[in-house]
């Protein structure tokens, strides 16, 4: 009998995992039907956008600029427990209008973030030349956002495992939850295994959230969206901002002179791997605004599934006694992971919601 059952091993699952670990003497278990991390969490670009997804003050925007603020202190930690460099860096992210229609939408994020933030500034070509060492061609209108960051994604997911593992929490891998049913004061977790006991159960499950969720009307709100990414090598371009287009397409510059370029985004699509098309829109795209990375490698393609709910507001949400259900992040998982896990796990070992969470219940009775 388990403490906390955790389904999944994304960012979301794994942090959660790790803040209970720190704050009590809990037993806990993370289960997963596949590798941790394969899908959202391991592809994904890194980016910190805190700023970058918003327009207007919310709580979800709170929350983000809380928990970009955790990452310096986090990558630290983690280096110390796992000796896992999760590559974080703060050079900042650039915003750019994709075409004439997005001008009048950057033009109102601008406002409403530089009044919240001197440092976020607007550019003009010159400026833009000089931040971006030339590379980046301007287009229409940008902003520059100097506190976005960045991670690597998959060794953030790696560290994440190996700390949990370290701090004594048990991992069942390629097990696969197929039902979970209330008993009288735990819950009853059937796996493609075994079937194993737990007082409270934490469902992460990223875009398979749903499948578990035995109330229709909370779980037809979880889907997933496919996002395609090329991994491109270019050793000529010396660029250190993220660059980031109003129709979704980002460039993030990793370490050895590599470019990650995503996404495309195909809404309750499931499948895997990449299409010619959705390569050939991410390469074209890349190559109108960094010009220099035509004569890039391409030495890695993937996909991943993000979860996906509507207007791309999580659900965090005790869904019964003792039963929780974390999931929706969409872009911003790997940016919301360490305050997630701190507020989640308050939330499960006292039992009492975080009233910044009360605006994401599962079912919501105001406007978002």
């Amino acid at each position: 009998m388990y403490d906390v059952l955790i389904v999944g091993s994304g960012v979301i699952g794994m942090s959660i995992a790790r803040a209970l670990s720190d704050k009590s003497n809990s037993s806990i278990a993370v289960v997963d039907r596949d590798v941790p991390g394969l899908h959202a969490s391991y592809k994904a670009g890194g980016m910190l956008g805190a700023q970058n997804e918003f327009e207007n003050y919310s709580p979800l925007y709170e929350l983000a600029i809380h928990s970009r603020r955790y990452f310096k202190d986090l990558a630290e930690d983690l280096y110390d427990e796992t000796n896992i460099d999760i590559e974080f860096v703060s050079h900042g992210l650039i915003k750019m209008a994709s075409n004439i229609n997005d001008i009048a939408h950057l033009n109102k994020q601008y406002t409403f973030l530089s009044q919240h933030d001197e440092h976020v500034k607007a550019l003009d070509k010159s400026s833009l030349q000089s931040l971006s060492n030339g590379y980046i061609d301007f287009h229409n209108q940008a902003i520059y956002i100097p506190d976005d960051g960045q991670i690597n994604a998959s060794k953030y997911t790696k560290a994440l495992l190996e700390s949990i593992t370290n701090k004594g929490v048990d991992r069942f891998c390629k097990t696969e939850v197929t039902n979970i049913t209330k008993k009288r004061d735990y819950y009853n977790i059937e796996t493609s295994h075994d079937v194993l006991q737990a007082k409270k159960v934490v469902i992460a499950g990223g875009a398979w959230s749903h499948e578990l969720i035995h109330d229709s009307t909370v779980a037809s709100q979880i889907t997933g969206v496919k996002g395609e990414v090329l991994l491109l090598e270019n050793k000529q371009v010396d660029l250190k901002q993220t660059l980031f287009m109003t129709n979704g397409c980002y460039i993030v510059p990793k370490a050895k002179n590599r470019f990650l370029v995503g996404a495309t985004s195909y809404m309750n699509d499931f499948s895997v791997g990449t299409s010619k098309e959705g390569e050939s829109w991410l390469f074209n795209e890349a190559t109108q605004y960094v010009p220099a990375l035509k004569s890039s490698n391409v030495i890695h393609k993937w996909s991943g599934i993000r979860p996906y709910t509507e207007n791309e507001w999580p659900i965090m949400d005790e869904v019964d006694d003792g039963l929780f259900l974390v999931t929706g992040h969409y872009r911003n998982g790997i940016l919301l992971s360490p305050i997630i896990g701190k507020l989640m796990s308050e939330w499960i070992i006292n039992d009492h919601t975080p009233s910044i969470l009360e605006r994401f219940k599962a079912k919501r009775s105001v406007e978002l």
